[in-house]
């Protein structure tokens, strides 16, 4: 095993559930922006993207939140919360936003991509689309 597996593997086996946090310390700005960027680069079937991060930066809505999360310190406490909001069933909409999106970065027109419409992509080597940070993250 390469030694960068090794390393992988030991990062992933230390890993763990932090329940609890210094309310003073904050992730710096630069460091969030990455993390934020790291959501939305995350991959998924056919690159659908069938999720929105809500980063709840407001207090009040925090605190009105931890009830419903089990009344857990770590939602009102943490420097950050995100609330992941996965859709359940993928509309025609949806594929015809990645299909359009795709095209624009291919520099190809839609109807060159009918391919996405069935399981046979042609095109699955090619450049694949990142959305817009603003379209995957909302703040409240």
């Amino acid at each position: 095993m390469s030694s960068a597996s090794s390393d992988l593997l030991h990062s992933l086996a230390w890993r763990y559930a932090t329940k609890q946090f210094d309310a003073e310390r904050k992730i710096p700005r630069e460091t969030w922006d990455v993390l934020e960027q790291a959501l939305v680069l995350a991959p998924s079937s056919y690159g659908l993207q069938p999720w929105t991060f809500l980063v709840i930066d407001d207090p009040a809505l925090r605190s009105e939140l931890r009830p419903f999360s089990w009344n857990q310190a770590q939602v009102t406490e943490a420097s950050h919360l995100v609330v992941f909001l996965a859709r359940r069933q993928i509309e025609e909409s949806d594929l015809d936003r990645l299909i359009t999106a795709t095209a624009d970065v291919r520099g190809q027109t839609p109807e060159q991509l009918a391919g996405y419409r069935s399981a046979d992509d042609k095109h699955a080597s090619l450049a694949k689309v990142r959305y817009p940070l603003a379209e995957l993250i909302q703040h409240r």
